[in-house]
């Protein structure tokens, strides 16, 4: 039998969900901790957040806790494994027009920073925001986490991002995709969604619907729920070139386009993921 609890942290709802009912009140407590100890470190919303220390020393290397170095390392992987799509900097670097104002010299990206253990070096003028990867990350350690501790097994959900570890429940993990029904996750893998919002000339030229060859929506299943969300976030980005992309890493993703017309890697019609 399931048990769950919901709550909101981090700005978005969260889910675990174990197997042993017994297991639920100090599975909760394992959860927050893990949502605290990575808030702590990287939420851009928190004055006091650890991150803040980085982006002000601009050029100046920076010693940080173990926490935030592990963050990191994931946020440059998912870098590095996207082609930059998904980037630490955070939205106002990676937006700058570089046509409209030439930068008299080269902007700094991803690659241009280091880390060496705990010891972070990021050039000046970069700002970063590792939000979206820290929470998948997150959720990967928490669902780890208590699955070690408590021998069971459990799905951690945040947002719409879903990490699952430990044994499964009779029937499967059953987990909602978007206005999609559901999917039944194998025992210890992962799923994230990806949504694009509408820029507003968009809606305009086009009565509300998406521009052709975007996509609105894209979900993909991976063992872990870094790589679903860093898959899932990279091919939004990557127009109609995403699908062959995803299929490149044989993993199991389903996509809307602008019309509301399914896509899907041959991967998604095996079973539990169909």
């Amino acid at each position: 039998m399931i048990s769950s609890s919901e709550w909101r942290e981090w700005g978005v709802p969260v889910e675990v969900a174990v197997t042993e009912c017994a297991a639920l009140v100090e599975a909760e407590t394992l959860v927050r901790a893990a949502i605290a100890e990575s808030e702590a470190a990287c939420n851009p919303q928190r004055g006091d957040a650890e991150i803040h220390e980085v982006n002000l020393a601009q050029g100046i290397p920076v010693q940080v806790s173990p926490r935030l170095s592990a963050l990191l390392r994931s946020a440059l992987w998912v870098a590095r494994m996207t082609d930059g799509a998904v980037s630490p900097l955070s939205a106002d670097d990676a937006g700058i027009d570089e046509e409209a104002t030439p930068p008299i010299h080269p902007l700094p990206d991803y690659s241009d920073i280091h880390l060496d253990g705990e010891t972070v070096l990021a050039p000046f003028g970069v700002n970063l925001d590792i939000t979206e990867t820290a929470r998948a990350d997150t959720a990967d350690r928490a669902a780890a986490t208590v699955a070690r501790s408590l021998e069971c097994g459990v799905l951690v959900r945040m947002g719409d991002v879903t990490a699952t570890a430990g044994h499964s429940p009779a029937g499967g993990w059953q987990v909602a995709i978007p206005g999609a029904g559901t999917v039944e996750l194998p025992a210890g893998s992962a799923m994230a969604t990806r949504v694009r919002a509408a820029e507003p000339d968009e809606v305009e030229e086009n009565g509300g619907n998406d521009v052709a060859g975007r996509w609105a929506q894209v979900t993909v299943i991976a063992g872990d729920a870094l790589w679903a969300d860093a898959a899932a976030a990279a091919a939004l980005r990557r127009g109609a070139p995403a699908v062959r992309w995803l299929e490149q890493y044989d993993l199991a993703a389903r996509l809307v386009d602008g019309g509301g017309r399914v896509h899907t890697t041959r991967r998604w019609s095996r079973p539990h993921a169909a």
